[in-house]
């Protein structure tokens, strides 16, 4: 990334605006966008992001409502079923051709099934995309079918790494673009304060 680009990236998120270089606006497509354990505190901005970048595909590899950690907090679910029926309303009113959401500790299966209408639900498993396989999984597992793909999320380890040819994403680093066509892979950042709103604040850095 450029100079100006890490300079404009800042200030855009400092202003809680979205900013996308150049270089991503004007990847081949099509493209496929990974999300993971997202608060609703930045579902705007990743609606905005959604709008201008156009994804063709989406992956959410779990935790679609973060903030909210159903798994300790049970009582929270009306605010639970209300936020996530919220953002599959706003994702699916889009213009992306697939949605597939993974079931995270925190959410309910049940329900995100109850809500969509065109997006595939699942636990794990290998989806195919244009010519190209993706391992999900909201955990990760070191024992997975091999996939060009791997994507997850739930914790800040593993960082994302290559394995062999095999790519390893985590989500909770950043929100990932990946272009089919040339099997490009860029990285955007989540917007200042997700990990607070995540209940995962800490220090790192996505590489």
């Amino acid at each position: 990334m450029s100079v100006r680009s890490k300079v404009l990236q800042g200030i855009n998120l400092f202003l809680n605006r979205v900013y996308i270089p150049r270089r991503i606006l004007q990847m081949e497509r099509p493209l496929v966008m990974h999300i993971s354990d997202t608060p609703e505190e930045i579902y705007p901005y990743l609606y905005k992001l959604i709008k201008r970048l156009k994804p063709d595909y989406l992956i959410h590899t779990g935790d679609m409502v973060d903030n909210i950690k159903l798994e300790i907090v049970p009582m929270l679910e009306p605010d639970y079923h209300r936020a996530l029926e919220g953002l599959i309303n706003h994702l699916e009113s889009s213009d992306i051709q697939e949605i597939y959401y993974v079931s995270g500790n925190h959410d309910q299966r049940a329900k995100i099934e109850s809500l969509t209408e065109k997006g595939k639900v699942m636990n794990d498993g290998i989806i195919a995309i244009e010519n190209s396989k993706f391992y999900i999984n909201h955990f990760f597992v070191e024992e997975s079918p091999k996939a060009d793909y791997y994507l997850y999320g739930h914790s800040f380890e593993p960082k994302s790494h290559r394995e062999g040819e095999e790519i390893r994403l985590n989500g909770l680093e950043a929100i990932h673009v990946i272009g089919l066509k040339e099997n490009n892979l860029e990285k955007l950042p989540y917007p200042l304060g997700t990990n607070g709103f995540r209940k995962m604040e800490r220090n790192y850095r996505a590489l």
